[in-house]
């Protein structure tokens, strides 16, 4: 990227990993496991867990507490006796384990660590983006990893973006978020006073007061940028 930058920020879900695939099979064979066979059961997972992490960026519910909320509202709420514990330790564990890129993600990775330094920025569970890194390509690309469950705070919070500053001897203007969420990725680099890059394929409007320096809708678009 021929910005006046020292290194990147990049979130991981969405941006890099195909997330949606990935939850969709983790949580198809967790359904499997324990029994529940409902056509439906991975929208009614959704609307819970969606629930989950809004609550999580508000600074309503905490990491450890979202991972096993989120079963033991669908088990309650569907009247399975399942261990809500058991079965959100077991599902972070296959979860980890979907490592499924984004098309063209490795190509732009590759590219920009050529140039600069890549930080991964994510809200996502230790255990996951750990593992899912560890199993991944873009390892050898990837210079740090700041996890939220490691940190105490979540994006948007600008303290998650200051420690990956501090982490690293940046400043806010020798950085630039990239990332596909406009409440936790941008927002959140607007909060900490960084500039953001909007990656938005769906085409979607920001929210009022947020603000990306520079939108794209595929992320060989950075390719273009250099």
């Amino acid at each position: 990227m021929n910005y006046p930058y020292r290194a990147v920020l990049m979130d991981a879900d969405d941006t890099i990993f195909d997330f949606a695939e990935g939850n969709r099979r983790a949580v198809a064979q967790i359904m499997d496991e324990i029994g529940y066979t409902h056509p439906d059961r991975f929208d009614q997972y959704q609307e819970i867990n969606h629930a989950c992490w809004e609550a999580l960026e508000r600074g309503e519910m905490t990491q450890a507490e979202l991972q096993v909320a989120r079963f033991e509202r669908f088990l309650k709420r569907y009247g399975l006796e399942n261990d809500p514990v058991a079965t959100a330790d077991r599902f972070v564990e296959i979860l980890g384990q979907q490592v499924i890129l984004l098309p063209h993600a490795l190509e732009v990775v590759k590219f920009i660590a050529s140039r600069l330094p890549i930080i991964i920025l994510t809200n996502g569970i230790t255990k996951v983006q750990k593992s899912r890194m560890a199993l991944s390509e873009i390892r050898a690309y990837i210079s740090g990893l700041v996890i939220s469950q490691e940190v105490g705070v979540s994006k948007p919070d600008p303290g998650i973006f200051r420690h990956a500053l501090d982490a690293h001897g940046l400043q806010p203007h020798e950085v630039i978020m990239i990332g596909d969420s406009p409440t936790s990725d941008i927002l959140g680099a607007n909060n900490a006073g960084i500039d953001a890059c909007w990656y938005n394929p769906k085409g979607k409007t920001l929210p009022e007061g947020v603000h990306a320096r520079y939108t794209i809708t595929d992320l060989r678009q950075i390719l273009q940028e250099a």
